[in-house]
């Protein structure tokens, strides 16, 4: 977990490295991940046997930077996990119901976080078309409760509902947030910008992501 938490944290002063440039403009940003759902290798994260989560993310902040060119900023990741998302855990040594640690998502189940992205175009054209890379660290926190069922070899059942923070018993409800993407942008109006984009994400993978931001001319 260290190691992973100095991967962000060294990957957030890379980005950070023109946080700073006095010609960039303020301005404001809204994005939509219509839906997400977790893949591969994220049940490691949890320190799972299994997972199946979905959900939708919205993300809110300001943005720094130039509609025709790159951009950085921080925004508050509002993240809805669907109804009855599941996660097994030491479930693979027996048949399935038969042992191991149940949590299934209840409605209220959900997280937050805070996240920093940086957006570099490899090409622009027309000072209107922009084909990039998007990147993403931040940090969530698991809110609300799930369901437990916790059964044993020997027939003994337990279940209750509980705090979400113990899907993630790594740090109890710190969940760090990652995101590489491939993005396209197009400046639909003076410092405005629309940008969609789609890869790589943890702890959900997502296919579509769509942003809106708007640049405060000086």
């Amino acid at each position: 977990m260290l190691k992973k938490i100095g991967l962000i944290t060294i990957t957030a002063l890379m980005f950070a490295q023109t946080v700073f440039a006095q010609d960039d403009q303020w301005g404001v940003s809204m994005a939509v991940t219509p839906s997400w759902e977790t893949g591969l290798g994220v049940k490691h994260l949890f320190g799972a046997d299994r997972i199946d989560m979905r959900g939708s993310d919205f993300r809110i902040g300001f943005v720094r930077g130039w509609a025709t060119d790159h951009d950085w900023g921080v925004s508050l990741v509002k993240t809805t996990i669907a109804n009855n998302s599941s996660l097994d855990v030491d479930v693979t040594s027996c048949a399935r119901g038969t042992c191991g640690t149940y949590f299934h998502t209840t409605p209220t189940t959900r997280m937050t976080g805070v996240e920093f992205h940086k957006f570099e175009p490899f090409k622009t054209w027309r000072d209107r078309i922009q084909i990039g890379g998007l990147g993403a660290v931040g940090v969530g926190w698991m809110r609300g409760q799930v369901y437990k069922l916790t059964t044993s070899d020997g027939g003994d059942v337990e279940s209750f509902d509980v705090r979400a923070s113990e899907m993630y018993p790594l740090t109890h409800s710190v969940v760090p947030l990652v995101r590489v993407e491939l993005a396209a942008a197009a400046v639909v109006a003076p410092g405005v910008k629309i940008r969609a984009s789609g890869g790589f994400s943890m702890p959900g993978y997502h296919v579509f992501n769509v942003g809106v931001m708007y640049f405060i001319r000086h």
